[in-house]
């Protein structure tokens, strides 16, 4: 009996018999294909339904850094995250690019402009005729929704090499710059000379200069999108170490997890995963000048908890040496072919995730003998309990202060009280 009648199997045989081989080819239904419409069909209505009954709370505290953000621009970060997500996981490019382009085009007010200029990647369309403007004024979530998802399909076909797990700093900026100005200007021209991309990035990118066919030419004062892109990363991760985080970002980070375990698991499935015991090279004749902060491990000790695995569990790569004695966290940057390569325990303990105070996601594992950090991981598989040496633990990423996708490696000897060089543990 097909699975797909057993739904129904009270029914006489023959009935079931003659539904099978009569009614469903006269109909042409397909169950298969009904099943999964259905099915994607209730998971994008409960995204809006949690849209429109409000469940989608707003965050309560200040972004404390660099790029501050009014409480009315984080409330709405927040509460749009899940779903600028899931429109950059079907247009392939990261997931904090669609807010960002909304932030920059309206600056997150919910209103839609007199002029369209306001509506992000909808500019254009409006112009050629391609869609009609928005109705100025209030918007509804609807709206906002569609227009993420222009905006989502404008960027992606202006940049084309851009995919959800992209990190390089360099590539997002140009990126950002092509979906301003045109794929020719961007290929053409410096991003980083680009005040929509850069203004306000530091203090040496403040009051740019900008031209615009509407406005003319301005001094800038808003946020770039990168520095925007930052802010809005940082704020969503400091909110998830919360004890009580909004919901909002609760769903993001289960279907975060979700989808990277699943990426893992289809991986492993192709036999694309090489391993946890990976040996990886380290420059001939180190000789680490800087590093004063570093001393001897101990001798003797228990084995079975000493480090002894690289924390990147597939081709990993030396990125950089040991560095860090000024931020008390000295370690080796090691990054790997696969740019969100799973992070795995070198050794067993106890494990806690947190950001610390440069926006650092941070996993940290400590047992009787020796306490690890790996900082960046775009996603958790665990956060807080034991873990056994090999367990996953997250996904190698670029959050907080990282100039592209590695993990930063430190560890601690709590017997003799000191930091230690981590290529002495590394298979």
């Amino acid at each position: 009996m097909s699975p797909y009648l057993r739904m129904v199997q009270w029914l006489p045989d023959w009935f079931r018999i003659w539904i099978q081989n009569q009614v469903i080819p006269a109909l042409g239904l397909q169950p298969k294909l009904i099943a999964i419409s259905m099915l994607r069909g209730i998971f994008d209505s409960l995204l809006f339904v949690m849209l429109a009954t409000g469940l989608l709370a707003g965050g309560r505290y200040y972004l404390e850094g660099q790029y501050a953000l009014p409480s009315q621009i984080q409330e709405a970060v927040i509460k749009w995250a899940p779903i600028a997500d899931h429109i950059a996981r079907e247009a392939d490019i990261p997931r904090e690019v669609p807010l960002v382009l909304w932030y920059k085009e309206n600056s997150m007010k919910a209103s839609n402009p007199e002029n369209c200029t306001g509506i992000i990647g909808a500019y254009d369309l409006v112009r050629s005729g391609e869609h009609p403007c928005f109705t100025p004024g209030p918007i509804s979530n609807l709206e906002v929704s569609e227009q993420l998802a222009i905006a989502a399909v404008e960027f992606k076909e202006r940049c084309p090499e851009v995919t959800y797990l992209t990190h390089d700093p360099a590539m997002i900026k140009r990126c950002y710059f092509a979906y301003n100005a045109g794929k020719g200007a961007a290929a053409r021209l410096d991003a980083n000379e680009s005040a929509y991309v850069m203004n306000n990035y530091d203090e040496n990118y403040a009051n740019m200069i900008y031209s615009d066919v509407e406005l003319g030419t301005v001094a800038v004062t808003s946020l770039g999108a990168w520095p925007t892109h930052l802010a809005f990363q940082s704020l969503i991760v400091t909110q998830m170490d919360m004890a009580e985080r909004p919901l909002s970002l609760s769903v993001l980070n289960i279907s975060t997890q979700i989808y990277d375990l699943g990426t893992q698991a289809w991986y492993e499935f192709a036999g694309i995963s090489t391993g946890n015991s990976e040996m990886m090279a380290l420059p001939n004749g180190r000789f680490i000048n800087n590093a004063t902060c570093l001393s001897e491990p101990h001798k003797l000790g228990r084995y079975s908890l000493k480090p002894r695995l690289n924390p990147v569990s597939e081709s990993p790569i030396l990125t950089q040496d040991v560095h860090g004695c000024d931020y008390s966290l000295p370690g080796l940057d090691i990054s790997s072919s696969n740019r969100s390569a799973i992070l795995q325990a070198p050794m067993p303990g106890n494990v806690t995730t947190y950001t610390d105070q440069w926006y650092n996601s941070t996993i940290r594992i400590e047992n009787d003998e020796w306490i690890i950090w790996l900082l960046h991981p775009r996603s958790y598989f665990i956060e807080e309990g034991s873990v056994t040496r090999g367990q996953a633990v997250g996904v190698m990423g670029a959050v907080g202060y990282a100039t592209g996708p590695h993990v930063h490696y430190t560890i601690y000897d709590k017997v003799n009280e000191t930091f230690v060089d981590p290529a002495g543990f590394l298979p």
